[in-house]
């Protein structure tokens, strides 16, 4: 069963998870020791900074055309449910399990793959956005940042392989 939102909430949740992701890049970058990798994670906890402020400004901005968009969905119990389970556990971890999860890093390899994780599944929830949005401003915001995650899929992958090689 496909369940619908609309772009003020799918909005909403891509500023979460671009929140939870600035503090999961610099906790974790915080957290190691080699200085490389710790760089790494702190340019990407500044571009999910960027990110969030991106989504802030359009939901600014598509606030102000909130009577066009149909919420009735929001009244569905199943659908609710749905909507505050996939912001609890997508993409990135929810403050309390961030703080169980960074207890089991030892070193950048972990930290480096569960990063790629995160950016896997951030690449799966913005191209969904882009599936179902409606709001032109919000599929573009969408596309933009699909594009961003793949890079940082990339140069996570490729500092992984590094790793595991030197």
């Amino acid at each position: 069963m496909r369940f619908f939102f609309n772009d003020l909430e799918a909005i909403k949740m891509a500023m979460d998870i671009e929140k939870r992701g600035e503090r999961f890049y610099t906790t974790v970058g915080n957290k190691l020791d080699k200085e490389e990798i710790k760089e790494i994670f702190m340019d990407l906890a500044q571009q999910e900074r960027e990110h969030k402020e991106t989504f802030e400004e359009l939901y600014k901005n598509a606030a102000n055309y909130k009577e066009k968009f149909d919420d009735t969905y929001l009244f569905n119990p199943d659908i609710s449910n749905y909507l505050s389970a996939m912001v609890e556990t997508v993409v990135f971890p929810s403050d309390e399990k961030l703080d169980e999860i960074l207890e089991n890093i030892d070193n950048a390899e972990d930290a480096l793959k569960l990063g790629i994780q995160a950016e896997k599944d951030s690449i799966l929830f913005y191209t969904e956005m882009i599936i179902y949005s409606k709001l032109v401003e919000a599929k573009e915001a969408f596309r933009k940042l699909l594009n961003e995650e793949k890079k940082h899929l990339i140069d996570l992958q490729k500092k992984l392989q590094e790793i595991r090689s030197g």
